[in-house]
């Protein structure tokens, strides 16, 4: 409470008490003074004229009073002229009086000689005027009913008048300082907010560029406000190579309470095959409700067929409304058999806007899994080949991609990415994505220029995503319009935009709302984060993409 609120409070006590006390004693002097008592009597006589009040006083008085007489000749005179008047006896004289009033202001130089007459006149209106003044109110009053006495207002009234006017005033008093407080921690909010984005920005900016110094720095900053930054600290070291470090930060994180870090040092013990120590990791932050813990466990859990206790698990985040649990848990219904959930959850899935990051080839296993035959063993196939991977086997699931690719034709990009990222064969790589390209395979075309681009084949990288953003493949449209952006081709590159962008592209819809922002064209501007904001089963979507869009509605 404000020192100006408590002291209005103290106030509003002050006065209820002093009107008590005055309450009380007028009481007792109204009391007093109705006692006409003869103790009463000189009581007031002594008190008022500082006197004895005695018998003998009151009755000279009231003697010398009853022989007073009105002899005076001026008071009856004047009570004959007014009872003459009254009655309207007087003579023309009296009119002519009148008359020469009239011609006294219309003519001064007469006002010498009907001085006396100009008086009598105005005495006798004077006189008419006052008599009605005295005597209409005195009918009204004798006559009236309706006119009642006026009643004395009680003092509690004054009083309860005073507390609600007291009230109101510390009331608006303390709507103000609120509303004060709350702007004031609306601008903090919105400062940090800003800073906060912007230390995120240079932490990934230097861990890009390798500098993972530099950018624990700015991580760190960003900590501040949001603990689960010291479990990224982890992350960064540990997947940068730097194992050692990395599970020491995650630690760390862990005790100031990034219990996200538990999932990530589940997932070292589970690299290292200690699956009993992994699983502990996993269930304290199963009981912090981290959701990467979750569905940590629950795919250990389907390696091992115990696919009840991994649906508990994948339940718990996708009844939140998490994109991940629910990707993984159309996935379980798949390999389980269990049709009509695995299409309720599907439809959930698209339905939903502001969908964070799920990706195309997520989108895609969606819909290989609820579509045709070869589609179905396609995506059976590639599940089975990826827990052999998890597990270090890669011949085995070699052969499976292999198997695959009578069934779906993007499975050479399945086996090429084997070779790229599991067995760092570049080469082998380019060959196997040559031959889906060659064989029709849009994803495989994408991966392929890529890697041509990062050779620095450039011509030949625009040429083959020219070629598969012609065929309708979302990541090529993207990648291609933005080449012909970078080669001041801007209008083209929209429309690459735009066609990726229907396909719910987030990426390519904030490029096409930049393309219009540099333009000052605010309608359109404001026609794209609209649908950044409200596209249902949108791609792509990063937490930097929408609060740009946020933004933009809000101004």
């Amino acid at each position: 409470m404000s020192g100006l609120l408590l002291f209005a409070w103290i106030m509003v006590l002050a006065v209820i008490i002093a009107t008590i006390v005055i309450f009380f004693k007028n009481r007792k002097e109204k009391n007093e003074f109705d006692d006409f008592s003869w103790e009463s009597e000189k009581r007031k006589e002594k008190k008022l004229f500082d006197r004895t009040n005695d018998e003998t006083r009151y009755q000279v008085r009231d003697s010398n009073y009853e022989e007073q007489q009105y002899s005076n000749s001026d008071v009856e005179n004047k009570l004959n002229d007014d009872k003459k008047y009254e009655n309207n006896d007087f003579n023309h004289e009296d009119e002519n009086n009148l008359h020469n009033q009239n011609n006294e202001i219309n003519n001064p130089s007469n006002n010498w000689e009907n001085r006396n007459n100009t008086y009598v006149t105005k005495e006798k209106l004077k006189y008419q005027i006052k008599k009605n003044q005295y005597d209409q109110p005195k009918k009204i009053k004798e006559n009236d009913w309706m006119i009642k006495p006026k009643r004395k207002k009680s003092p509690w009234w004054v009083v309860f008048g005073i507390i609600v006017a007291l009230f109101r005033f510390c009331n608006s008093i303390d709507n103000a300082n609120r509303k004060s407080y709350t702007s004031n921690q609306e601008i903090a909010s919105q400062s940090i907010t800003s800073l906060y984005g912007e230390w995120m920005e240079k932490a990934e900016e230097y861990e890009n560029n390798g500098d993972y110094e530099k950018a624990e720095e700015y991580y760190q900053k960003a900590a501040e406000y949001n603990k689960e930054i010291y479990a990224v600290i982890g992350t960064m070291y540990y997947d940068s190579g730097d194992k050692e470090k990395g599970i020491e930060k995650l630690k760390e994180a862990y005790e100031k309470g990034a219990y996200s870090a538990a999932g990530m040092l589940g997932r070292a013990e589970e690299e290292k095959g200690n699956i009993d120590k992994a699983k502990e990791w996993y269930a304290k932050g199963i009981e912090k409700q981290d959701i990467f813990s979750q569905l940590s466990m629950a795919f250990l859990y389907k390696k091992e067929k115990k696919w009840d206790e991994a649906e508990k698990l994948i339940l718990k985040g996708a009844e939140k409304d998490d994109k991940s649990s629910i990707y993984q848990l159309i996935l379980l219904y798949f390999e389980t058999n269990k049709e009509t959930e695995m299409q309720k959850w599907k439809e959930k899935l698209f339905d939903m806007p502001q969908i964070g990051n799920l990706s195309v080839n997520e989108r895609d296993m969606v819909l290989y899994a609820t579509g045709n035959e070869n589609d179905r063993k396609y995506v059976k196939l590639l599940l089975e080949a990826g827990y052999l991977k998890d597990e270090g086997k890669y011949k085995e699931a070699e052969k499976l991609y292999n198997e695959a690719i009578k069934y779906n034709k993007r499975a050479y990009n399945d086996l090429g990415d084997l070779y790229y990222l599991y067995y760092n064969k570049e080469d082998k790589a380019i060959e196997i994505y040559r031959k889906g390209h060659a064989e029709g395979s849009s994803h495989a075309t994408y991966s392929l220029a890529i890697l041509e681009n990062n050779k620095g084949n450039k011509k030949e990288a625009e040429k083959l995503l020219k070629m598969c953003a012609e065929k309708g493949n979302l990541e090529c449209q993207e990648s291609y319009g933005e080449i012909l952006t970078e080669n001041n081709q801007k209008e083209e590159g929209l429309e690459w935009f735009k066609k990726a962008a229907e396909q719910k592209d987030s990426i390519s819809m904030f490029k096409a709302m930049y393309y219009y922002y540099e333009k000052n064209d605010e309608v359109e501007v404001k026609k794209w984060a609209r649908k950044i904001l409200n596209e249902k089963g949108i791609l792509n979507l990063n937490y930097k993409i929408q609060n740009y869009a946020e933004e933009i509605m809000k101004s």
